[in-house]
């Protein structure tokens, strides 16, 4: 026990007995105790004194309508992976008045410890949890580059330090995706909270289908590299297999003369997605650089003697605009965000329905 407040007896039953003796005096208040506990992130957690700890806990019990005439009891545990502190309150006061409204406590009450620890200097556990999944985004996109199916990447990640777990359904197959944190995994708490994050909670960008087309297109182009010598056996032999090509120069293109290619944009025809994604431009594919830039490389090798007067399949100077780019962008918004609270966010969703 760290700190205790209105209370005489030196044991934990004795101390239960007082609160309940004075949660009486207000017979309309059955669900008179507020309990709960504050983990801090292990990066956070573990730097914390316990005196700190017990600050950060009696201010955002504070903001929440704990008076000094209230009675409560702070401990903190040690014995886990992230020390954390335990706090039971009695939200009746000692004149007998309920100081601690019920509704959206939960809410409130974690929104008044991100404002402490924001006082005080201290990241919240929402600007944490931002910074790993930048993290994850970062470290899965370059996985997703570097290989071409999910053992692979599965693999690829672990080496990052990252743990990949798979969902799967028989209409789909693979579905769904988790990243944990390796550092992050805590046994003692899997029954309580599943770690790390779904991708659509790394980014609203990425999603399966637009990994597993990434992977089915990297393993027709390696096919049909491997079996040509020049560009347009090469786009013929992916046309065969049901995707466009057209080439991207840098600058404009000059029938009869050598241009020097920069991409290669790849598309599957008759293909259904309309949005843009991570990897994915609206109306153009996928670029070859961004989704495995020694593939890409290996294509531009091919002999272009082919394509020299071939006006009908080169990227317009309209398009020209680098998916690294692209995608760059997306992760630097994401590595810079506003922190909406989930209420606000609700709001302005609905603001935007009635608008529809």
């Amino acid at each position: 026990m760290v700190s205790s407040n209105n209370l005489l007896s030196s044991t934990s039953e004795g101390q239960f007995h007082e609160m309940k003796i004075v949660a009486e005096r207000n017979p309309k208040v059955k669900k008179w105790a507020l309990t709960g506990y504050i983990s801090q992130p292990e990066e956070i957690g573990r730097k914390l004194t316990d005196q700190e700890f017990t600050e950060i806990a009696t201010k955002a019990l504070e903001k929440i309508g704990v008076s000094d005439k209230n009675q409560f009891r702070l401990d903190i545990h040690n014995s886990t992976k992230q020390k954390h502190i335990h706090f039971i309150v009695n939200r009746i006061d000692i004149s007998g008045k309920c100081t601690v409204k019920s509704h959206d406590v939960g809410r409130r009450f974690g929104e008044a410890v991100r404002e402490v620890c924001k006082e005080k200097g201290l990241l919240t556990d929402v600007e944490i949890g931002i910074q790993k999944k930048a993290e994850m985004l970062k470290s899965l996109t370059e996985a997703i580059r570097s290989e071409d199916n999910f053992d692979n990447l599965i693999s690829e990640m672990k080496k990052k330090g990252f743990e990949v777990q798979l969902s799967s359904n028989v209409k789909d197959g693979i579905s769904g995706m988790r990243i944990v944190m390796e550092k992050d995994k805590n046994h003692q708490t899997d029954r309580i909270y599943k770690a790390g994050y779904k991708l659509s909670e790394i980014s609203n960008q990425l999603k399966i289908s637009e990994i597993k087309s990434v992977f089915e297109m990297k393993k027709v182009v390696r096919e049909a590299q491997k079996h040509t010598d020049n560009l347009k056996e090469f786009r013929e032999n992916m046309q065969g297999k049901g995707f466009s090509v057209k080439i991207k120069y840098k600058g404009e293109f000059i029938a009869g003369q050598k241009n020097e290619i920069q991409d290669f944009w790849i598309k599957k025809i008759g293909s259904s997605q309309e949005k843009n994604g991570f990897f994915f431009l609206k109306n153009v594919g996928f670029s070859l650089s961004a989704i495995d830039f020694d593939l890409g490389d290996a294509v531009k090798s091919l002999n272009q003697n082919s394509v020299i007067n071939d006006t009908s399949n080169h990227l317009k100077s309209e398009k020209n605009e680098s998916l690294i780019e692209i995608a760059g962008g997306l992760l630097g918004d994401f590595l810079n965000p506003t922190y909406v609270s989930q209420d606000e966010d609700e709001l302005w969703k609905k603001k935007r329905k009635l608008r529809r």
